[in-house]
């Protein structure tokens, strides 16, 4: 989706500087389930590196088509297959020397070099990772696989947890598109048949000089137009239908002459 933004301060006439306007593309993924994935994946790693982890999460974002290549450069990348959105793990080579060490409980080093075993910890420590995407892709089972090349065109929505302790170290998560958001059922109308609502009457009180107006004061008598008294019948303020006011019985009534869709209803 794109939204309006600012672009760069450009220099006005008489000194003041101002912004460009622009429309930029702007992530559609509710950053209140990605702050569920970050909370759940700090709750996984904790148990895995048996201490408390402390994370940051970085807003989604739609990275440009540059920035891609950037992001996954020499990096370790894992693909998500889930059942709605598929995601793709992204581990830098440093971030990844961290992981492993804080998994094997050792000082954290960035010599971006893991032996068979460490990659082994790695992969175990992604699917773990992984079981916590339902908020973005969806509930079911993730099938996570190691890739060599990913295809940067499948990936579009991108957003960033940021490990503080035990070790420091960065886990990038893609998504192939912003989650579609769940229709939810309906309200059926025989559900709200039985609910009672407070309806008004407004009269209409002629035209009087803003003078008369101003002069107002209790007990002052307001004269109405001559003739029979229109009214509209409204509900929360809004015009349900119009008619003649008048009296039946001990009641004030409301003769509904028409409705808002114009058709003429009998009195």
């Amino acid at each position: 989706m794109k939204t309006l933004a600012f672009g760069k301060c450009i220099q006005a006439t008489g000194g003041r500087r101002v912004r460009a306007l622009a429309f930029e593309e702007r992530s559609m993924l509710p950053v209140s389930a990605a702050c569920v994935v970050a909370s759940n994946v700090r709750e996984t790693l904790g148990a895995l590196f048996g201490e408390t982890v402390t994370l940051k999460l970085f807003e989604p974002t739609i990275p440009q088509p540059a920035a891609w290549n950037a992001i996954v450069r020499d990096a370790r990348v894992y693909c998500v297959r889930a059942a709605h959105v598929d995601a793709t793990v992204i581990v830098r080579p440093e971030d990844a020397c961290a992981l492993a060490a804080a998994a094997f409980g050792e000082p954290p080093r960035r010599d971006a070099v893991l032996s068979v075993m460490e990659r082994t910890v790695l992969e175990r420590t992604v699917r773990a990772i992984a079981t916590q995407f339902g908020p973005i892709c969806g509930a079911g089972t993730h099938d996570v696989s190691a890739l060599c090349a990913p295809d940067l065109r499948a990936l579009r929505t991108f957003f960033e947890l940021a490990i503080e302790r035990p070790v420091r170290a960065r886990i990038g998560i893609a998504l192939s598109r912003d989650p579609i958001p769940e229709c939810q059922s309906g309200v059926a109308l025989d559900d709200l048949l039985d609910l009672s609502m407070e309806l008004a009457v407004q009269i209409d009180g002629g035209v009087h000089a803003a003078s008369t107006m101003c002069a107002l004061e209790p007990g002052a008598l307001l004269p109405l137009p001559a003739g029979p008294l229109r009214g509209t019948l409204q509900l929360a303020g809004r015009p349900l239908a119009t008619g003649e006011c008048g009296v039946v019985g001990r009641y004030y009534a409301l003769a509904v002459g028409r409705t808002p869709t114009g058709r003429d209803e009998p009195v």
